[in-house]
């Protein structure tokens, strides 16, 4: 009899521990707070929105060009007489790339009118140059231009009247030193190249530029 009463006391607790075993893996809909994927796929979430906040933030700062540091001047010549004549412009657009160093490039185009006694000379230059300041202290200047002139020019003898014609390109290295006012610079420079036909004087000379 106490064997029966045991037997029967084991299987009314079979149900108890069926139920405690479908509880734990009832099925729930995907937004139940019981879901365990939902839990895990939140801090999932959370834990991968600082790294795509740190992706961007990469992105940003990789993106170094700035067009507020874009800086455009000219080159301007203007130099009349009864015997000489200089008319000269020359665009040029350079890019600050911090506090100690400008370096851009630019074009430019002269007109020279020259009249003596024995002859008269008309040049028309055509070139293309790259420069570069740098700036070791606030109002100071160091100055280079690399530049390559395509000249022609045209010498006529008052005796003869025949026209010579010269035409080729020329190169030119300018370095010079000055002050920097502003957007403004006040060089004294210096052809390192000396070429016979080079389009800036022999010795030096003054330079000036201005940039916006």
């Amino acid at each position: 009899m106490k064997r029966l009463l045991f037997f029967l006391f084991l299987f009314s607790l079979l149900p108890i521990g069926a139920q405690t075993i479908v509880y734990d893996t009832i099925r729930v809909s995907p937004g139940d707070e019981r879901n365990i994927h939902l839990n895990r796929s939140r801090k999932t979430g959370a834990a991968s929105e600082p790294s795509r906040k740190k992706s961007v933030s990469a992105g940003k700062q990789a993106a170094a060009f700035s067009r507020s540091k874009l800086r455009f001047g000219a080159n301007l010549g203007l130099s009349v007489s009864l015997n000489y004549t200089n008319l000269g412009i020359g665009p040029q657009i350079g890019y600050q790339f911090n506090k100690y160093f400008m370096a851009g490039a630019g074009v430019k185009y002269y007109y020279t009118r020259t009249r003596t006694v024995e002859y008269g000379i008309k040049s028309n230059l055509l070139g293309i140059n790259m420069f570069g300041y740098l700036y070791p202290v606030r109002f100071i200047t160091l100055f280079a231009q690399p530049e390559i002139n395509y000249i022609r020019s045209t010498l006529t003898p008052w005796s003869a009247r025949e026209k010579i014609t010269n035409r080729g390109f020329v190169p030119s290295l300018v370095a010079g030193a000055g002050f920097r006012l502003g957007g403004s610079h006040v060089t004294l420079n210096y052809d390192l190249v000396q070429h016979a036909n080079s389009p800036h004087p022999e010795g030096f000379f003054l330079g000036v530029s201005a940039f916006f």
